[in-house]
């Protein structure tokens, strides 16, 4: 006479189990789908700045020209001031998400090379970056 309450029982909690598990890969997929969206713009991060200036060559003693054309190549970041002897630029990402820092890169120039070049968001520099960048 239990054998069938305990069936019943099994039965239910195989069902929750099956409901929950569905549930959660259903949710997996649809948050893979979002990351995936290629008309989502990206927020960078400080790596994903680093790993494609890395990539294109840019560090220090580079030069100026090769700095400008990796802004040129790379159209997400928006060069602020670029001078004879500075270049300010950053990347936006509190226009796609407000809670977001923009990424900034500052190189100074001296000699035809680069001397100093930072990456970072505005936080972490003593100038106040925000201000080259209208």
């Amino acid at each position: 006479m239990k054998a069938p309450g305990v069936l019943l029982k099994v039965s239910i909690l195989a069902a929750a189990i099956l409901f929950v598990m569905c549930g959660c890969k259903s949710k997996a997929s649809t948050d893979s789908a979002a990351e995936a969206d290629p008309a989502k713009p990206k927020v960078y991060e400080l790596a994903d700045v680093n790993k494609e200036m890395k990539k294109a060559g840019i560090q220090l003693e580079s030069s100026p020209e090769d700095l400008r054309n990796f802004f040129k190549a790379h159209t997400d970041y928006q060069v602020c001031q670029d001078t004879s002897y500075m270049l300010v630029a950053r990347i936006q990402n509190s226009k796609i998400d407000p809670k977001v820092h923009d990424q900034y890169i500052v190189a100074a120039y001296s000699g035809g090379k680069i001397t100093n070049l930072e990456v970072g968001p505005p936080e972490f520099s003593v100038a106040n970056l925000p201000s080259y960048c209208h």
